[in-house]
């Protein structure tokens, strides 16, 4: 009966130290596997960060390309209004010339 029980704690104390290896390879996995699935979390949510400060980026330059687009709407709308002021000026500066013309012709008519 001691033999038997002395055989049987044996097997038992062989099926305890396997089971024991067993889970110490499944928990040895799951941390691996843990350890990957944090790594792609840290690579992932660094790759956010980067595209966030793109995108900032991107806005900043979007936002300073309609501030310049705006200076550009400003100059040409001046340089329109210069420009029909300018051809006022001319249509005036003609109308004076037709003017003086006829008076030229007419004090050299009066004058013969």
């Amino acid at each position: 009966m001691k033999i038997v029980l002395i055989g049987f704690t044996i097997v038992l104390v062989v099926l305890c130290c396997g089971l024991a290896i067993r889970y110490n390879q499944d928990a040895n996995h799951a941390r691996g596997e843990f350890n990957t699935e944090l790594y792609k979390r840290m690579v992932a949510e660094e790759n956010l960060q980067k595209a966030a400060i793109q995108v900032d980026s991107l806005t900043e330059e979007l936002a300073r390309m309609k501030n310049r687009v705006e200076q550009a709407e400003l100059v040409l709308e001046k340089t329109k209004l210069v420009n029909a002021d300018l051809r006022l000026r001319l249509q005036k500066a003609d109308q004076m010339r037709e003017m003086l013309d006829r008076k030229i012709k007419e004090l050299q008519a009066l004058g013969l």
